[in-house]
């Protein structure tokens, strides 16, 4: 049942705002009317609780078609146990009469206001509600329920901590409890032209073996408008629109927004086939098909191949990219010590340059040294014959060349240039 905030006629609900229900239930404020009845926020006296209280009106209490979709929601509810199917905790009458049903306060907004604020949602956002919707499916028709009135209006977005838009499915008051034969005749009171648009043509058609299939009809028609902003299909009366729903196929979704991904769209024109028996046959099936659009449809946003040809999910993607990084940082670092390393090393070790000449040869001494000394005056690495020939012939120049001692002791001859150092320098070799 869907309601609005506008502002009805004075009445009996009304009255209710600021009285106590069953002993128990404060009723604190409303939360919203609609043609049937009014839903308030009420709080359990006794242990404190918030909760909402779903009432009927008088009128519309006394239709017993009414009576019995109110009393089908909450055993509806109760019979499909999901996290994505609103809760209902207790059902009574108020002391003035009026049918009652205890549920869950839930915060946030249903899907109708989502698309009216925003117009059309992105795949992601799309593919993720519908797989909560699928998963409510999935519970309710384990247990014999088809809700037969799936339609933005009926999927409630709560505000969570761990997820801002968390589907609850709500209003199950014209399901068809399949276990019950014969309970399943409503009549069209209270049908809008906003729930033909997800009809399915076998219900639009009244067909009596309504199964799980129609529901997964609104499933695809939800999915479309989530995209597009428009349902499938679309006229300007209620009979019109069945007519059309019934004879026309719906449009592939691609026509009105070209980037959705290719499987979603073979998955929403799946759903839309007029023929059930084409259409998928458990909301288990979809629901899988959904869930595989959604991990096709950003492939390289959450995947990326690692060397070993292995597909990382972003997360890991993200852990491999660091872990890359630091071992390259690491590496670096490494052979910039090691290069650094080698150059000192190498300036340490370095030999002394060859000269290009001989070492100097020196003169003759006139006066013979101590044997001690001349090792450290000419090395015998270096001049071994030299220094033991300087030794022996210091005293007989003085004898045989007299004219030796006329030359300056102190000056030194001009080096001997060797001839293989010359020759490879380009330089003369003979006495000037």
């Amino acid at each position: 049942m869907a309601f609005d905030s506008g502002k009805q006629p004075s009445d009996e609900l009304d009255l209710l705002v600021g009285s106590t229900v069953a002993g128990k239930y404060h009723i604190d404020r409303l939360i919203g009317r609609g043609g049937m009845g009014a839903v308030f926020q009420a709080t359990n006296a006794v242990i404190g609780k918030r909760v909402a209280l779903k009432f009927l009106g008088a009128l519309t209490s006394q239709d017993s078609d009414a009576a019995t979709r109110f009393q089908r929601e909450a055993e509806a509810a109760s019979l499909a146990e999901s996290p994505h199917i609103v809760q209902i905790f207790d059902s009574g009458r108020s002391e003035q009469g009026l049918p009652f049903l205890v549920m869950e306060l839930l915060t946030g907004e249903d899907l109708r206001a989502r698309l009216r604020r925003e117009g059309r949602l992105d795949v992601e956002t799309t593919v993720r509600l519908g797989v909560q919707v699928l998963k409510a499916l999935r519970q309710a028709h384990a247990a014999g329920i088809v809700h037969r009135d799936l339609k933005p209006d009926n999927v409630f977005l709560c505000r969570r901590d761990d997820e801002p838009s968390f589907v609850k499915i709500v209003d199950f008051g014209i399901s068809k409890l399949q276990q019950q034969a014969g309970v399943d005749t409503l009549t069209h009171e209270g049908a809008v032209l906003g729930t033909a648009f997800y009809m399915s043509p076998e219900q639009a058609q009244s067909f009596p073996d309504i199964d799980g299939r129609t529901d997964l009809f609104s499933v695809g028609a939800i999915l479309f408008e989530m995209l597009t902003g428009q349902p499938p299909h679309s006229a300007p009366t209620y009979e019109a629109v069945l007519i059309a729903i019934c004879t026309r196929d719906a449009a592939d979704v691609r026509t009105l927004v070209p980037d959705v991904p290719e499987k979603l769209a073979r998955v929403i024109a799946r759903a839309l086939r007029r023929d059930r028996d084409e259409r998928y046959q458990s909301a288990p099936d979809m629901l899988a098909d959904l869930e595989a659009t959604l991990r096709a449809s950003r492939p390289l946003a959450t995947k990326t191949r690692t060397t070993a040809g292995v597909w990382l999910d972003a997360p890991k993607r993200q852990g491999a990219d660091r872990y890359r990084t630091l071992v390259f940082v690491v590496v670096a670092a490494l052979g910039g010590f090691a290069v650094a390393a080698y150059f000192v090393a190498r300036g340490s070790a370095r030999p002394p340059e060859p000269s290009v000449a001989e070492p100097r040869r020196s003169a003759p001494s006139l006066r013979a040294e101590p044997a001690a000394a001349a090792p450290s005056e000419a090395p015998a690495a270096l001049a071994p014959p030299l220094a033991s020939a300087a030794a022996k012939p210091a005293l007989k120049s003085t004898a045989s060349k007299p004219h030796d001692s006329a030359k300056p002791v102190g000056k030194k001859p001009p080096p001997v240039a060797s001839a293989g150092v010359a020759g490879s320098l380009g330089l003369s070799t003979r006495e000037p």
